[in-house]
């Protein structure tokens, strides 16, 4: 808003005798024009009507002259003001206010989406989005997956908070250094907590606790699953979540050779121990190789209708020397396997020697996953003409599926 100082004095000499006398005070402080004498007022002189104007009777001739300069001064200024204000509307200075009310009335910097609600700063040095998810189900005749045929006959209908996770995810100073927390409040666990630097897309850096870049299934949210849970596979074969660090990138993208790769070690005790249990590392390598349509997200579902056929072939192995034979994202997450020793005060007992394979493709809706895994358990414990000192364990997957276009809220183009 702009304001104008302007001083305008009308006598209504009409209202008075020709002969009376007008006294005019100026206030010194704020240069005001008064009628009566009061603080830190300066009298003018005396003035009356003249041949239909108002003529000074004191020497005081000059009052035109002092009063002018302010009204004048006043209408520069707010021509001054005015073409500035013009110039910030040609700059854009006010896009982030028509932003604001066309969102919602939502404060400028912050937005709603994918990931949530988005808090980010003018310059874009700062960025934060939250975001919460939870998922309650019922089941019948029992949650747990089988292992074995007589778990099928389970008898224990359940209902459950499966998930009830809050995430924020971001950066700060660079759009580059890149930050994700997660937390699940039903198990309740840390999931992730990591730092990317990904200035570079062919070589980025992840440090923190997260999951492994192994087998897509397991990389793939729960929130982009096609089924309600993962295959019985993954709880046997997963290397799940681990602290450590991640280097990772795409090379020759969109060419013949277009690969992407990816590198980790960690400490090898999942996300519930804060240290290994000896000085044995997990390490992890991954290659994938993008001849159709370059490297996809880690997902399962074909919600975009790819217009172009996109296929990523891929081959991952790990090694690791611990107490566990199998993770999960928990607290208590080394686990054991059927069959072996629970984890306990056994530092190092089993060797675990893994690798998989791995084909994703997507086209026009139609999305295909498939997995071949085998994992090689050594007790170290045992000797070497001990019996089941090494056990063996294959297992594998495919699951296929079609997102119809254009169906309606039910079925959205994009998620």
């Amino acid at each position: 808003m702009y304001f104008i100082r302007t001083a305008i004095i009308i006598f209504s000499m009409g209202l008075f005798n020709p002969s009376f006398a007008l006294e005019l005070y100026e206030d010194s402080v704020t240069n005001q024009v008064f009628t009566k004498p009061g603080a830190n007022r300066v009298k003018l002189g005396e003035f009356e009507k003249i041949d239909g104007s108002v003529a000074a009777k004191s020497h005081d001739d000059n009052i035109k002259d002092r009063v002018t300069p302010q009204i004048n001064a006043a209408r520069a200024n707010e021509a001054h003001q005015i073409v500035e204000y013009k110039a910030d509307q040609a700059a854009g200075k006010n896009e982030e206010i028509i932003k604001s009310k066309d969102k919602g009335s939502l404060p400028a910097g912050v937005t709603y989406g994918k990931k949530g609600f988005e808090f980010k700063s003018e310059d874009n040095r700062f960025a934060i989005a939250l975001q919460n998810r939870v998922q309650f189900r019922f089941a019948a005749p029992f949650d747990r997956d089988p292992r074995s045929v007589s778990q099928l006959e389970q008898d224990s209908s359940s209902f459950m908070i499966r998930r009830a996770r809050t995430k924020l995810s971001g950066h700060a100073f660079q759009p580059w250094l890149k930050y994700y927390f997660q937390y699940d409040w039903s198990q309740p666990v840390m999931r992730d907590l990591s730092l990317t630097v990904d200035k570079y897309k062919w070589a980025e850096l992840w440090v923190g606790r997260g999951k492994v870049r192994y087998n897509n299934e397991r990389v793939t949210s729960s929130g982009n699953q096609q089924f309600v849970n993962r295959s019985i596979v993954n709880d046997i074969f997963t290397v799940d979540r681990q602290q450590g660090m991640q280097l990772f990138g795409n090379l020759f993208p969109h060419s013949l050779g277009d690969f992407s790769y990816a590198l980790g070690v960690f400490s090898g005790e999942g996300v519930g121990e804060r240290l290994n249990d000896d000085n044995n590392m997990m390490w992890s390598g991954r290659l994938q190789w993008n001849p159709l349509g370059g490297e996809m997200k880690f997902s399962q579902s074909d919600t975009e209708h790819l217009e172009q056929p996109h296929l990523n072939v891929a081959i991952a192995a790990a090694t690791n020397q611990s107490r566990c034979t199998a993770f999960e994202t928990a607290s208590d997450s080394c686990r054991a396997l059927s069959g072996f020793d629970a984890p306990g005060n056994n530092k190092g007992q089993y060797r675990t020697n893994q690798m998989m394979e791995e084909v994703n493709f997507k086209w026009q809706g139609f999305s295909f996953l498939h997995e071949m895994h085998w994992k090689e358990i050594t007790d170290t414990f045992k000797t070497k003409l001990q019996s089941g000192r090494e056990t063996n364990l294959m297992g594998g997957f495919f699951q296929t599926g079609y997102f119809p276009p254009l169906c309606g809220a039910a079925c959205p183009e994009k998620p």
